[in-house]
């Protein structure tokens, strides 16, 4: 195996034309524990933007390194114009762990939520600090960054593509991109305190056109999402000029969503599915007692569809229990 690659290292122009190889990526200082990740590169004959595309920053969710890993094996780059970086594993310790957050005997920490980073904190703060260096100073204004998510173990969404609104000149830049990743869900994240610390959220704020993608999760790796975002991914290159036959952007409407939250800890028991259409006041479902007794009712604020719902029946006061998509006016 050859040496990893220090993140300040870091440089395209060292791999000649044609190169397509795993390699791996070292974050250091100032970890105490240097970590080394697994990455893949690949430069075409001819120059052209970059797409970076990461995965597993919750470490249950497994169809973007997947994707990442068959899109890359497959790629052809005697026709690829520009370079392809996939980071498949983001958050090592919370792979590991088996679960969304790092390890509680590490930090306990949701990593998508903790950037741009903290040199001096805790290593998830440290880690998130690290990546967002290393993506901010590879990628600029004409390149592309793409964060693959899925629902977890705990969830089940819609497949959706979402862009940040960032009121910048990239905006514009990454909601085309997001229409042209070919989910029929297309997703304005709503801008709050949470979503500016993602690391796609940080990213965008940026300057980097950036888009995000959500697929039904539960812990699964469904084949049909997987080849989704394959499918995703090469949209994106040939939109770019950066592989033949780009497709034509299709005129998506876009939507954004609302989060409803239970406030009572106990069982769940939701009353409507995916994709189902709500009108505001109607109920979504209960919260009851282990002695059956009803806690809470829960109710749509809004009229909408459902893109999420959270399948684990165990609930706490603010997990969140459904989201609701809203379609905006164009």
């Amino acid at each position: 195996m050859t040496d990893p690659i220090e993140t300040k290292d870091f440089n395209l122009a060292d791999f000649p034309s044609g190169s397509h190889a795993w390699r791996h990526i070292r974050f250091a200082d100032p970890m105490r524990v240097p970590i080394t990740l697994p990455i893949a590169i690949a430069r075409g004959n001819s120059d052209g933007p970059t797409v970076l595309v990461s995965s597993l920053v919750h470490g249950d969710e497994f169809e973007g390194p997947a994707a990442i890993a068959d899109f890359f094996n497959a790629l052809d780059v005697s026709g690829l114009s520009g370079a392809f970086i996939g980071l498949p594993l983001t958050n090592p310790w919370a792979y590991a762990g088996q679960s969304r957050n790092t390890p509680s005997h590490y930090d306990d920490l949701n990593l998508a939520r903790q950037f741009p980073g903290n040199r001096k904190g805790s290593r998830t703060q440290q880690h998130a600090s690290l990546l967002y260096e290393w993506v901010t100073r590879i990628l600029t204004e004409d390149d592309v960054f793409i964060d693959l998510h899925s629902a977890g173990t705990q969830y089940e969404y819609q497949s959706m593509v979402g862009y940040h609104p960032t009121g910048d000149a990239t905006e514009k830049i990454s909601r085309e991109l997001a229409c042209a990743f070919g989910f029929e869900n297309v997703w304005q994240i709503p801008e709050s305190a949470s979503s500016t610390r993602t690391f796609n959220g940080s990213i965008a704020r940026a300057g980097i056109p950036t888009i995000g993608t959500e697929v039904r999760g539960q812990g699964g790796l469904r084949e049909a999402d997987i080849r989704d975002l394959i499918r995703g991914i090469r949209n994106i290159l040939a939109h770019r000029q950066m592989l033949p036959d780009p497709p034509a952007v299709p005129d998506r409407h876009v939507s954004t969503t609302r989060q409803v939250c239970f406030t009572t800890a106990g069982l769940a028991r939701v009353e409507v599915d995916l994709g189902d259409k709500v009108t505001s006041g109607q109920p979504l479902g209960r919260v009851v007692s282990l002695q059956g007794n009803d806690l809470e009712t829960l109710t749509s604020p809004i009229d909408g569809h459902i893109w999420a719902i959270r399948r684990f029946a165990s609930v706490r006061p603010d997990d969140i229990a459904v989201l609701i998509a809203q379609e905006l006016s164009k």
